[in-house]
């Protein structure tokens, strides 16, 4: 392992626990996923240098890791993400109070998302990943990428306009 591997292992691992959390809803469950992930992806020094692509190597390590935690915990109640960002202290003022209500409504809106078109928003959007690491992570054509993308910002077009 060179130091430029090392750097990139230090560097992915904040968006790792970010996707994990986006998959899981949870935070204690997604911490445990990304760290068994990370666990892996440390023992598998060795190989970083045959990875084509580090980044969406170890994302697809942890959608791996976080679908096959959900299958093995179908029973688990997941709590949303709007439940685990920060509520505004009462004092605070009604712009926020705003932004908070604008933010549980979208999260609510992505929530009804199939979970193929909500991970290709999350990667696509918030990480602004490019498609052909997208395909790399979720194992699928880069034209598939490109229409859950559409469908997926087009019903929150539809949502927001209040269409159907």
């Amino acid at each position: 392992m060179n130091p430029d591997q090392y750097k990139q292992f230090l560097d992915c691992q904040r968006k790792l626990y970010r996707f994990a959390l986006s998959i899981i809803k949870n935070v204690r469950d997604a911490e445990d996923v990304y760290q068994e992930t990370i666990v892996k992806i440390w023992q598998l020094k060795a190989e970083w240098g045959s990875w084509k692509n580090f980044e969406a190597y170890t994302m697809s390590m942890v959608h791996n890791a976080c679908l096959n935690f959900i299958k093995k915990n179908t029973s688990r109640v997941y709590v949303a993400l709007d439940d685990v960002t920060e509520v505004p202290e009462q004092n605070e003022t009604d712009k926020n109070a705003v932004l908070t209500d604008l933010r549980m409504r979208f999260n609510s809106l992505i929530s009804k998302l199939p979970e193929i078109q909500r991970n290709i928003l999350y990667l696509r959007e918030i990480e602004e990943m490019e498609y052909k690491e997208i395909c790399e992570i979720l194992g699928i054509t880069e034209a598939k990428v490109k229409v859950y993308l559409f469908r997926g910002r087009q019903y929150l077009k539809n949502k927001v306009n209040g269409k159907r």
